[in-house]
């Protein structure tokens, strides 16, 4: 029971902190932004880590993967979407994210010898494009400039975010999960906070309840306890299971955005999404269909 509730809050969290970002999005610069979520984050897991006695590697191979998750996933990628987020609504940004796990597969086939494409799954992949050419094409996009812009940017950050989880596919054999959360955290809010300076944000911020608030909530909430809830159910759930907050994460991202933020959501964009969520199904049909029959051969309890 206690997992699945753990399931439950961590789609509840990530599919809420699209929303969080859109709300501070206007007056909170996005690398200052960025770096107080990591700041807030840090300090909840630094003493998490002290205290449970965990050490934190410096060998060579280790500060490569600190360095990879560090700026590419926690740098550019949040970043990228962070910035993008100020043009587009919340639920879309949402939306497009979902193709994360596709872009995942690709970059595997070039790097992971094991995980190449095959017929079905560059089928998946081409059915997922059209998702998002069709969210693209909405004449709301296309006549505004800003809007397309941001949309191709969050796509920008989805494959930025998608190259650490492959790198840590061939080259982080073992390492702790928490340890790596807190130290690529490290390394990115050491970027975003030196552009906030160099950049001036800290002159540009609105320090309102609101806009710490929403900071304070990601670094909590989006990012200390999403992570450690993650890569606990990676270690108890099947890998099927916890895939499927991708389809879950945007319906309650659109929901909050519509309830919330009164955003709308169009018929292209629900098309899309539909898209998008039959090309992630048919990626991985396999490991879903070996996961229904053996949840169908399982023994009964006895009533």
């Amino acid at each position: 029971m206690i997992k699945y509730l753990q399931f439950l809050l961590l789609c509840l969290i990530w599919g809420t902190t699209f929303a969080a970002i859109k709300i501070g999005s206007d007056s909170t610069p996005p690398m200052l932004g960025l770096a107080i979520r990591y700041v807030v984050a840090l300090l909840l897991l630094l003493p998490v880590i002290k205290l449970t006695g965990r050490k934190i590697p410096f060998d060579k191979s280790s500060v490569k993967l600190y360095l990879v998750v560090g700026v590419f996933s926690m740098g550019l990628s949040y970043l990228c979407t962070y910035w993008a987020m100020s043009y587009i609504p919340s639920s879309l940004s949402s939306i497009l994210w979902a193709t994360f796990p596709l872009f995942n597969g690709i970059l595997a086939h070039f790097m992971v010898p094991a995980e190449s494409l095959n017929i079905r799954r560059l089928t998946s992949i081409f059915l997922a494009i059209i998702g998002v050419v069709l969210i693209l094409s909405d004449q709301q996009l296309v006549f505004n400039a800003e809007v397309l812009s941001g949309c191709l940017v969050v796509l920008l950050g989805v494959i930025m975010g998608s190259y650490p989880n492959v790198y840590i596919k061939t080259h982080g054999k073992n390492f702790d999960p928490l340890v790596l959360t807190a130290v690529s955290l490290l390394v990115g809010g050491i970027i975003h906070l030196t552009g906030a300076l160099l950049l001036g944000q800290f002159a540009e911020m609105s320090w309102t309840f609101r806009n710490i608030g929403a900071a304070a909530y990601l670094g909590i909430f989006g990012s200390a306890l999403a992570f450690f809830i993650y890569y606990s159910l990676l270690r108890k759930t099947e890998v099927v299971k916890v895939s499927f907050v991708t389809f879950l994460t945007p319906i309650v991202a659109s929901l909050v955005g519509l309830i919330f933020l009164h955003e709308t959501i169009t018929l292209k964009e629900i098309g899309g999404i539909l898209l998008i969520f039959s090309g992630l199904f048919m990626y991985d049909f396999m490991k879903y269909y070996r996961y229904i029959s053996a949840y169908k051969t399982r023994p009964r309890m006895a009533s």
